[in-house]
């Protein structure tokens, strides 16, 4: 009777004890970044021409085929899509190559898969009618408004140190650093001297007759895939996949520019006549990491860690992937 009544004091205790460990695993260990094979989370920000990529279904129709569905979430600012990738809550985003020069953190940092075409002319410093700002040695003691981390921080970085000024005139600006919408609204109220501004709202800008300073002679910042390391080691056939779509939707872009237009101004409500000056501006065509494309990207990393504006230097091809098979 003793070791009957031990046995099940015994069993009692296996299974409260498997139940404990399912517990700390599901509260405490549990991975909520772990992937569903059967599904890619894309992200996306408003006024970008990725919103018309969403509404074609292009990514829809390709990954179809092979049983995976695809969600859409759209983010305020390509910060956020760099960081819910960082954190796993995302498989695959757009944004601009400063975002992962500023923010690369090491082992969860965001994969390298392409990278759109250069366009120096597509960024520029939108400066209010009575600001007095002529050129870029104006804007010290000025409000500046641009988003943290993003490529229009860059610019303005590089066009700071192209003037003589260096990045450190960056402290005797009057740095005003909030989303793109934020700055939008700061600026159209007045509440700022300039806004650093990249496409579509350089062509928006110029239609609305505001002044602009460019500078296209300056090495053009770009706007990168990304993706995570899990997605790449789990299905990477996957991804080979998604940039077909992207390079469908480029040519798109490149040559149906009225259809492109009217479809982003349908989803955008800007001017369909600004998406054409803003396809005038810019080239698509996205491209697997080349050698010249790598040393791009490490130069901008370089600059940042050189001043100081980054805490550790990279190696930028450890962390690009080449999806061709």
């Amino acid at each position: 009777m003793k070791r009957k009544k031990k046995i099940i004091w015994l069993v009692i205790g296996l299974i409260v004890l498997f139940a404990l460990t399912g517990f700390f695993k599901m509260y405490f260990f549990n991975d909520e970044s772990s992937l569903d094979l059967k599904k890619v989370r894309i992200g996306y920000v408003n006024r970008d021409t990725f919103i018309a990529l969403k509404n074609r279904e292009l990514v829809e129709e390709k990954l179809r085929r092979e049983g995976i569905t695809v969600e859409w979430t759209e983010f305020e600012d390509e910060i956020q899509i760099y960081q819910a990738l960082e954190q796993g809550s995302l498989d695959f985003g757009k944004v601009g190559d400063a975002v992962p020069a500023f923010l690369h953190s090491g082992k969860k940092a965001p994969l390298y898969l392409a990278a759109e075409p250069s366009n120096p002319n597509a960024r520029a410093i939108a400066v209010s009618v009575d600001s007095g700002i002529k050129g870029i040695e104006d804007l010290i003691g000025k409000k500046v408004a641009y988003a943290k981390f993003s490529n229009e921080h860059y610019f303005l970085l590089q066009m700071l140190t192209k003037n003589g000024l260096g990045v450190e005139a960056l402290d005797e600006i009057d740095s005003v650093e909030v989303s793109s919408e934020e700055a939008r609204e700061l600026f159209e109220k007045g509440e700022v001297d300039a806004w650093i501004v990249s496409e579509p709202e350089v062509s928006q800008l110029e239609d609305l007759k505001y002044p602009l300073l460019f500078d296209n002679e300056l090495e053009a910042n770009s706007d990168v895939y990304l993706t995570t390391k899990d997605n790449i080691k789990e299905r990477k056939r996957v991804f080979i996949t998604l940039m077909e779509a992207v390079s469908e939707f480029d040519e798109y872009l490149t040559n149906d520019i009225h259809l492109a237009a009217e479809d982003l101004f349908q989803n955008t409500k800007i001017a369909h006549a600004v998406w054409l000056s803003v396809f005038e501006r810019e080239t698509y065509g996205s491209s697997s990491f080349f050698n010249g494309m790598i040393q791009e990207q490490q130069e901008k990393v370089d600059f940042l860690f050189e001043n100081q504006l980054i805490k550790k230097n990279f190696r930028v091809a450890d962390e690009v992937v080449i999806l061709e098979e």
